[in-house]
Formats: structure tokens, sequence, C-alpha cells
């Protein structure tokens, strides 16, 4: 699973994209790539450059959900988050999420990611903009990551990637410590989760063969533009 190819037809379809009847060519489209989880959504966002395989990694955040909020509140702020803000403001042209599998022996009561994904692709689809999905074995395979093991108390042995994770990120850009909450407003410290959207947006990336520069990766800049 680790060695999944990733398929970038519907990527490279975007570059034969008639947008009028003159078939302007798009050279270049913003991607949006999603790891979601129950409590937080974070997002990396890149411009890629097909014609001189150039990527720059523009902005990145979270997006924290109330801690009251029922399921499908979250579902709808995620759905309006990228139908009136990613698409409006980010002019995003496909999204990559991180693909969720069901664990078969946990498989009493609802499973926000999975329906949260549903929520993100249905919003997608009202501007006719693609998901596709890459698997964590793949990205972090592409980026050498590797679990750091520790014991339980039982003295059994756990597999964690939230540290590994974060070391592979800073090699590439600085993330903030803390970074300001959409809900609160108030600052708190910057969940795995962007750490987690940065390496996917890398490794796809990088699996693709672009040149990627995040030097100047702009964190939470959606701040005052999406409100609770």
């Amino acid at each position: 699973m680790a060695n999944q190819k990733i398929d970038y037809k519907e990527i490279e379809a975007l570059l034969e994209k008639e947008l009028d009847e003159n078939a302007i060519r798009v050279e270049e489209v913003n991607i949006l790539f999603l790891d979601v989880s129950s409590t937080c959504v974070g997002y990396s966002i890149a411009t890629v450059d097909f014609t001189n395989k150039k990527a720059k990694v523009t902005s990145a955040g979270a997006l924290w959900f109330g801690s009251k909020w029922k399921h499908q509140e979250k579902y709808s702020y995620m759905f309006n988050a990228i139908v009136n803000y990613f698409w409006i403001v980010k002019k995003i042209d496909h999204i990559v999420v991180e693909q969720y599998s069901v664990n078969p022996k946990k498989m009493m009561g609802v499973n926000v990611v999975p329906e949260m994904q549903g929520a993100i692709k249905c919003a997608a689809q009202e501007n006719g903009v693609n998901v596709t999905s890459i698997l964590p074995q793949t990205w972090r395979s592409i980026l050498g990551i590797k679990a750091s093991i520790t014991l339980d108390k039982k003295g059994k042995k756990v597999r964690e990637y939230k540290e590994p994770t974060k070391i592979e990120v800073k090699k590439y850009t600085k993330v903030p410590v803390k970074i300001t909450s959409n809900i609160t407003k108030n600052e708190r410290t910057a969940p795995s989760d962007i750490y987690d959207a940065l390496a996917i947006d890398i490794a796809w990336l990088k699996r693709a063969g672009f040149k990627i520069d995040c030097k100047n990766v702009k964190f939470n800049d959606h701040i005052g533009c999406i409100n609770e």
C-alpha cells in the first residue's frame, strides 16, 4: 500500500479544460490538501505550475470545530468553508484528502471523518471541483517518515507519527508554535493536523516531480474570513 501509485490524470486534465469557446489553456492550478479529524481540519494550499514543473506552497492552517457542535454542524461548517472561502477566495481547482480506512474492529457509532469527507466532496461538486485521495502510508513513505515506537502502561508497542511528521515538515517550512483559533479568536497550539496537511502537500508534489517552494507560507490567513 505504501507504494500506491498516485493518479494525476484528473489534475492534468485541468490543463486542457475549456473555460470558454476559445479553449483557453490552464497552466497553473491551485490545489487544496486536507487532513480531516473530528475536532479540526488541517489544510495546505499549493499553486502548481505544470509547464515549468514548479509548485509554491502559499498557505496552511487549521479549522477547528466548536467543542459542543453536533456532527451535522461540523459538516455544514466545512461545506461552507469549501464553497464560500476556498473556492471564492483561494480559487481552488482541485482537492486532495488523506484517505480514510474503516477499522472493521470499530464499527459501532458514527464515523465523523468519512462523513466529513462526504460533506467536502459534496461542497466540491457545487463548483465542479474534483476530489482525490492519498493513503497516509503513501505520503509517509514518499517523505521517509517512520513511526516513533514507545511502550504503553501494559508494555504494548505504540506506533506514533506526529512528532516524526513535525520534524520532517520543519525541514521545508517553519510552522508557528501557536495560531489563532477560528472559533475563540484566541491563540492555541498549532495542531498536528497542520503538519499532516503540509506533509500530504509536499509528498504529493514531490512524487509528481515538482520543484517545491515553501519559503513564504502564510498560516491561518483565513481568520476574519470564515466565521463560526
